[in-house]
């Protein structure tokens, strides 16, 4: 039977430690069936996405470059530019050149009245929820949260089996 992944952990009535690591391998899990499901639905991955909130959420503010994207979505300039290319094939960006800067090219949606938080909702949810955290709480958080980046960011993948 599979399990609940959405399940809050019970509260530990006798004070033994949370199951962090059996949480985190359940947010995993959650994440990448969650994952599959939207990009079968809209097909845009989740960089994908990222780069579009991203640009939204500037769109009226800063001029935006695939530099920019790319750096805010952790990626090297050349994937970045793969991702514009993308973006532009499906019809939700237009590049054009800086007005005043031949070397540099501006990255703008197609639809500058597309909602973020309707693209994206889960991260509207996920920051609302973080945005909760009293602040000592938060600062714990944070410090797992990066470690557990690192750690992701850092692994490779098992080496084939002979």
């Amino acid at each position: 039977m599979a399990r609940d992944l959405t399940a809050r952990p019970a509260a530990s009535a006798d004070g033994r430690r949370p199951d962090v690591a059996g949480l985190l391998e359940r947010l995993r899990l959650a994440e990448a069936k969650l994952a599959r499901q939207r990009e079968q639905q809209t097909g845009m991955n989740e960089t994908d996405r990222a780069a579009m909130r991203f640009l939204l959420e500037r769109v009226d503010s800063e001029e935006v470059t695939t530099g920019m994207i790319a750096r805010a979505v952790h990626l090297s300039p050349a994937s970045g530019t793969a991702l514009i290319d993308r973006l532009v094939a499906r019809g939700l960006v237009i590049v054009a050149g800086h007005p005043r800067d031949r070397r540099k090219k501006l990255v703008r949606p197609f639809d500058r009245n597309t909602d973020p938080d309707h693209l994206d909702p889960l991260t509207t949810r996920l920051r609302a929820l973080a945005a909760q955290l009293p602040a000592s709480e938060a600062r714990v958080v944070a410090t797992f949260l990066e470690d557990v980046l690192t750690t992701v960011t850092h692994a490779t993948a098992p080496a084939p089996a002979a």
